[in-house]
């Protein structure tokens, strides 16, 4: 019973969307409708004059779920139409992407998207798209990844794990929640820095990963922040370091990797919106406006602070340049230890 732990924190969340979907669910779909009001809502064109589609690349439950439907629910009294969010899950991402890659530029269908599915996941996961058949309107934020056992594990630190891995190698099993994903990419990161041998077990998402690694099916588990707090602050699993320069508010007793002498092992899950190629630049700049009016409002963060997520927007074409950047570093990486496909 301790995987309804799971995303205990985001309990608050889902009862609320829970009573939306409830209203207007429709087949995998469910809708969250935005009602203009004065204020500061950003002045309206003739765009939006219809419902939005708003992908997630990933099952119903999961953190971009969730994060997405937030959006939508914050969306109320800025977007003035129906978001709907489809889940279209599958490839670590690269399905869901490829719908997005495929439909009708008229700005209508946005995806809640992830470094990994439009960067370092097409260095080693087939894919229909490659990384610049769709546009970056803005990056929403990021969450921090961080490198959990069971609460008997062995292992207290870090570098408890490097010891024994550098002694054992090939031997420490580490859960990811999918290959190519961001936080796949930083047990990666680490196993290149440190110079150890880890054996990759990847999953269909976080929501099957945790109870692996608190069944004790993999050793460690690498997951971002937001989904292990409960378990942690509950003493079911033991977290050995954040992957980040500063520890973060929602771990404050955590060591970051960087603090246990792990250089160069640091980042996270950052979240974009995306819209496919040839979309009006006059709608792409719209999109951007008023998506960026959600992050802004008290609504939306008050949901994310409440998640443990990290908000940090920018604009398209500087969101373009940390995707790329991601994109070279992590090729750099699989190339040399031999992972491209």
């Amino acid at each position: 019973m301790k995987t309804r732990h799971f995303f205990g924190k985001f309990a608050f969340v889902i009862a609320i969307l829970l009573v939306l979907a409830a209203c207007s669910n429709t087949g995998s779909s469910t809708s969250s409708t935005s009602k203009p009001s004065a204020g500061n809502t950003p002045q309206q064109t003739d765009w939006p004059t219809k419902n939005i589609e708003l992908i997630v690349p990933f099952a119903a439950g999961g953190v971009s779920d969730i994060l997405a439907r937030s959006f939508a629910e914050a969306a109320k009294g800025i977007i003035n139409q129906t978001i709907t969010i489809k889940n279209v899950g599958g490839g670590s991402g690269t399905v869901g992407n490829y719908e997005l890659v495929k439909a009708k530029p008229d700005g209508y269908t946005w995806l809640w998207a992830a470094s990994g599915h439009i960067s370092s996941a097409l260095h080693v996961t087939p894919a229909q798209y490659k990384k610049d058949d769709f546009t970056i309107v803005n990056k929403v934020g990021d969450m921090v990844v961080t490198a959990v056992v069971p609460k008997d594990s062995p292992f207290k630190t870090l570098q408890d794990l490097i010891v024994y891995a550098k002694e054992h190698p090939g031997e420490v099993t580490v859960g990811n929640p999918g290959e190519g994903t961001v936080v796949a990419m930083l047990a990666t990161m680490l196993e290149d820095s440190a110079g150890i041998k880890l054996q990759h077990v990847p999953f269909q998402g976080s929501g099957t990963l945790l109870p692996a690694v608190l069944g004790k099916h993999v050793m460690v588990g690498f997951m971002n922040v937001p989904e292990i707090r409960g378990q942690v602050e509950a003493g079911d699993l033991r977290a050995l370091a954040v992957m980040s320069e500063k520890r973060v508010d929602l771990l404050p007793n955590v060591p970051t990797s960087t603090e246990q002498g792990v250089k160069g092992v640091t980042g996270g899950a950052g979240h974009f919106i995306i819209i496919p190629n040839n979309v009006p630049g006059d709608v792409v700049r719209k999109i951007d406006e008023l998506t960026k009016a959600v992050y802004e409002s008290d609504k939306f963060k008050q949901l994310m602070n409440q998640a443990g997520y990290q908000l940090g927007y920018k604009t398209g074409a500087d969101a373009k340049t940390e995707v790329d950047a991601w994109y070279v570093t992590t090729g750099e990486i699989y190339k040399k230890l031999g992972q491209i496909k």
